[in-house]
């Protein structure tokens, strides 16, 4: 009795054996052959999807052979090796093997990138074109993403009335195909990560709101040409605050006035806009521009000083010279004007 109970032991133990080695032998042969797909695809894997998921994603587009055994060997797999996959967007074609895919995936390798470089003081116009061209979007569905209020109730991001002054200037890498809902939020945290280990304690500190900040930064990132220059403009703009008087910023009235920006002429500063800090008092309702480190930096830590005004040099430095009084302030406007002309007149002779 003993010896047939154990015979029939060995007999199971033969039999699973070979179902062992048979579904390896599979398995094995499976990783060499190519995707069931008869032209180029591209799989985009989001943040947070789980193998399962991708497996899902990869049957729905017929894309594996025996979609079953893949998903019986990552269940089994999964109960000993913890497998965890790379967001990013993967070539799917004839050329590629089973096992090449999952390597990619697993690896973070051969991913199909696609760079974006948000630019300090980019307007928002001219960002959205950037980013609809890098993931291959509509750029007018684009500006509505960046500019109205969508994204921003979804996200529950404080204060913000749209991702205008959110998305903080940097060299970013998207993915092909990526959606742009999915690349707006990754830039986003980057820039609410980033607020919260430099600016957040500052910005509590002295009573502001991340608003405030973001949309003071936003105007003097749209004044300063020369980095030196951050802090000392910031000053001006904290005194004219303080004092009760106008911000009277150029950036905020092309703002106003849209895209394209142009020369100001005197109508422009006249015209009824809640930007246009030349007719209301205070701060405009948000961000006009893309407002860099710096300049949020700048706004939190200004330089002390007692100036209200600033005119450009008319150099090429663009630097500005700036003044206590607005008669001292009209005298650097009047040698900047003669300065043109002068530039002017040389232009001419040279003719």
């Amino acid at each position: 009795m003993a010896i047939g109970k154990l015979k029939t032991i060995h007999l199971v133990l033969l039999g699973a054996l070979l179902v062992v080695t048979g579904a390896i032998g599979g398995i094995a042969l499976l990783l060499r052959m190519p995707l069931s797909v008869p032209s180029r695809q591209v799989l985009f894997i989001p943040e947070g999807a789980t193998m399962d998921d991708v497996l899902n994603r990869l049957e729905q587009r017929s894309v594996l052979v025996a979609p079953w055994a893949w998903k019986v060997a990552v269940r089994v797999i999964g109960r000993f090796v913890p497998l965890s996959i790379k967001i990013g967007s993967y070539e799917l074609s004839p050329m590629v093997t089973h096992g090449e895919l999952f390597e990619n995936i697993l690896r973070g390798r051969n991913r199909l990138v696609r760079h974006l470089t948000i630019y300090e003081g980019e307007t928002f116009p001219h960002l959205a074109g950037a980013l609809a061209r890098t993931l291959n979007e509509d750029s007018s569905r684009v500006i509505q993403l960046i500019c109205g209020d969508s994204l921003v109730r979804m996200w529950g991001i404080e204060g913000a009335r749209s991702l205008e002054g959110y998305l903080l200037p940097a060299t970013y890498t998207l993915y092909e195909e990526e959606p742009v809902e999915h690349a707006l939020r990754r830039i986003v945290r980057v820039f609410e990560r980033t607020w919260q280990e430099r600016f957040a304690a500052k910005a509590a500190k002295a009573g502001l709101s991340r608003h405030q900040v973001v949309t003071l930064a936003s105007i003097v990132e749209g004044e300063v040409i020369h980095p030196s220059e951050y802090r000392r403009i910031a000053g001006v703009y904290w005194n004219r605050l303080r004092s009760g008087m106008k911000l009277q910023a150029d950036p905020t009235v092309q703002y106003a006035l849209g895209f394209p920006p142009r020369r100001l002429v005197f109508r422009d500063y006249l015209i009824e806009h809640p930007y246009n800090t030349y007719r209301i008092t205070g701060l405009p309702p948000g961000p006009i521009k893309a407002p860099s480190i710096q300049a949020i930096e700048a706004v939190l830590d200004p330089e002390k000083h007692s100036f209200f005004y600033f005119c450009n040099r008319g150099d090429s430095t663009g630097m500005h010279r700036f003044a206590t009084t607005y008669a001292e302030h009209q005298r650097n406007v009047r040698y900047y004007h003669r300065l043109l002309q002068e530039r002017q007149r040389a232009l001419l002779s040279t003719r």
